[in-house]
């Protein structure tokens, strides 16, 4: 009997010492936007270091897009970026987009080339006036493409949509190669 409530009481302490944690990212150095737990000495992290970094959720959602790290963009693509997309995607076109993953974007070897931007087997556009040969192409996208898709693109990626004052913006070339 005895020994039985010592198995207990072992079994008990081990359960209570396990708990749950959620997948964590940790911020580049320095920075403790969106960060749980101790920041002390984050600031002093260098990269590869993990002592004093803290952790975030995932997809670091206090963190701007230029700031986070190659996981956290990812986090970010799949949890925030996809889900949106493939809801405006399928809303717009359901037959066409049935289907939408990440490959939908970035391509087939989209992994392989680190998810790099711009898609290269998307279609190309004119260089000089993309959103005139795209008009050409198809409107009905075109216009999709133009007033929804990357307005919200732009606000998930922290960043404003191209125009001549943003030239760095979201904008046709941020998907689609020059043609």
């Amino acid at each position: 009997m005895r020994n039985l409530f010592v198995l207990f009481g072992v079994a008990g302490l081990a359960f209570a010492a396990c708990e749950k944690s959620t997948p964590t990212t940790t911020p580049p150095p320095g920075d403790t936007a969106g960060a749980v737990g101790d920041t002390a000495g984050a600031a002093g992290d260098t990269a590869g270091d993990t002592a004093g970094d803290t952790a975030t959720e995932p997809g670091a959602p206090g963190v701007k897009w230029a700031d986070k790290n190659d996981k956290q963009r990812k986090e970010h693509m799949g949890l925030v970026v996809l889900p949106e997309m493939k809801k405006m995607f399928q809303a717009h076109d359901a037959t066409g987009f049935g289907t939408f993953k990440c490959e939908t974007c970035h391509g087939k070897s989209g992994k392989d080339n680190g998810y790099k931007m711009p898609n290269e087997g998307m279609y190309a556009l004119d260089k000089a006036d993309p959103i005139k040969g795209a008009m050409e192409y198809d409107e009905k996208v075109t216009k999709f493409m133009m007033d929804q898709v990357t307005p919200k693109m732009a606000e998930m990626l922290d960043s404003p949509v191209y125009s001549a004052e943003n030239p760095k913006g979201v904008g046709c070339f941020t998907c689609h190669p020059a043609g």
